[in-house]
């Protein structure tokens, strides 16, 4: 049960990444991109471990940042693996065309208090996205023991943390 936990909290995180990152093939003068400059986002910046623990009661490892010349990510995963917890910070160029598709997804609730335009809970519960000066900001937690209520809360903090560090 615990290796089915972990690639479950594994698959979502690559869907939430992968989902985040803005496509070349959709970049161009009709895609509604904005240029903006990554190479000053770290986004493993955004959080500490010691923040996601307060939020989750979980110790957490360090991130692993990963970047394109699009987007800025990073990973937390729990310290122990039995907890199965993760959350990641994506920091992506915003595109119009994604936006607005994912956030037109049937399971997408629009959320107000976040940057210029958010909603949560698409592609999973623990997820919010958030268009923001020419970024996309995506927030993913996943914590198989916390309720919907409390996931979403933790989701939250983290969105608003970020928010507050994005230059």
């Amino acid at each position: 049960m615990r290796h089915s936990a972990l690639a479950i909290l594994v698959v979502g995180l690559v869907v939430l990444t992968s989902c985040s990152k803005p496509s070349h093939a959709q970049r161009g003068p009709d895609s509604g991109s904005v240029s903006s400059d990554m190479s000053s986002i770290d986004a493993c910046a955004l959080l500490t471990p010691a923040e996601i623990q307060q939020a989750l009661g979980v110790a957490m490892k360090p991130g692993v940042k990963q970047t394109t010349d699009n987007s800025s990510q990073c990973q937390w995963d729990s310290q122990n693996e039995s907890d199965a917890v993760g959350v990641s910070v994506s920091v992506a160029t915003y595109d119009d065309k994604l936006y607005h598709t994912m956030s037109s997804a049937q399971a997408a609730k629009p959320v107000s208090g976040f940057g210029e335009a958010a909603y949560k809970d698409y592609p999973h519960g623990g997820d919010i996205a958030i268009k923001h000066d020419g970024h996309e900001i995506d927030i993913g937690v996943v914590d198989f023991k916390l309720s919907n209520e409390k996931l979403d809360a933790a989701a939250a903090t983290f969105a608003k943390l970020a928010l507050s560090r994005v230059s």
